[in-house]
């Protein structure tokens, strides 16, 4: 969560998709502010989770993804891959095993996925060296199969980019392009199929590093239209919809770096009120998992 300036994208233009999981309010810190209903929490979060230096993606998803400080675990902030100390917390904490545990005893939780498709080359790179993300590692260790592209066709994963263009361009494969509101349409559905699901953009980070603000703002239009469908699309009384980030960067394009803002934070939906105190990136995932608990 950034302040509002020229250098902040969310403060430029009006984005009706994220305002929709907003009450209406700006992304930026002036408008932001917290606030709680019995459907809707937002907030900024902490992501620097007590340890001095930048957030990075390999210690800062691992706690999100875990509800362990893996910053402090590794004592300081790493990336873009896991650290070697974040890779146990991962195997045995990391959201799809312990979705995958209570699912045993309570069978209506349903399957969990993650909805990124990833093209043969990416996965082949990955096996090669045995460097995974942080999410993908996540995948191996609760044994949840990655989505390949063959998953696009048949309506089961998503694009990255949500539209498919920038896999179609990099892999060279027959990919159909879809519009961002056929992917929320997509989504809305496979919500209705299964228990979880994990669906990761990196494109945010990515031309946050580059400083472009006519670049930030595009892929913003992607995501705020996906939002604004995906919203539209959901049965909130069956469905919660939580969207957060492992640190900031987009949100200041005056820095190439990451930044030591807070990081939005929403869950909208039916189990929205089991969100109201989570407060850092180390609270996500037990709010998640006391959540679906709860009757």
């Amino acid at each position: 969560m950034g302040n509002s300036s020229p250098q902040n994208p969310f403060s430029q233009s009006e984005w009706k998709g994220f305002n929709a999981f907003s009450n209406g309010r700006r992304w930026t810190n002036a408008e932001f502010g917290d606030f709680a209903s019995d459907e809707l929490v937002f907030k900024s979060i902490d992501a620097s989770l007590g340890v001095e230096g930048l957030p990075q993606s390999g210690t800062g998803q691992s706690t999100l993804f875990t509800g362990v400080n893996c910053s402090e675990l590794a004592g300081r902030h790493y990336g873009p891959y896991p650290h070697s100390s974040s890779k146990p917390v991962l195997k045995d904490q990391n959201i799809f095993v312990q979705w995958k545990k209570e699912a045993q005893t309570n069978a209506s939780l349903g399957r969990s996925v993650f909805l990124n498709a990833f093209p043969n080359r990416f996965v082949k790179q990955a096996e090669l060296k045995n460097r995974w993300s942080v999410t993908t590692r996540c995948c191996l260790d609760a044994g949840i199969p990655l989505r390949r592209i063959e998953s696009l066709a048949k309506g089961e994963a998503l694009a990255a980019d949500l539209t498919g263009l920038g896999l179609k361009q990099v892999s060279g494969s027959s990919i159909s392009v879809i519009t961002e509101e056929k992917a929320a349409n997509r989504t809305a559905h496979l919500c209705t199929k299964y228990g979880f699901l994990l669906y990761e953009n990196f494109l945010t980070d990515k031309v946050g590093h580059e400083q472009d603000i006519r670049k930030a703002e595009k892929v913003l239009a992607s995501l705020d239209r996906f939002l604004f469908q995906l919203n539209e699309s959901l049965d909130y009384s069956k469905t919660t919809v939580i969207i957060t980030s492992d640190h900031g960067n987009i949100e200041d394009l005056g820095t190439k770096s990451h930044t030591m803002n807070p990081v939005p934070f929403v869950a909208k939906g039916v189990l929205a009120p089991h969100f109201a105190k989570v407060s850092s990136l180390m609270d996500v995932t037990p709010a998640i998992m006391e959540a679906i608990r709860t009757p």
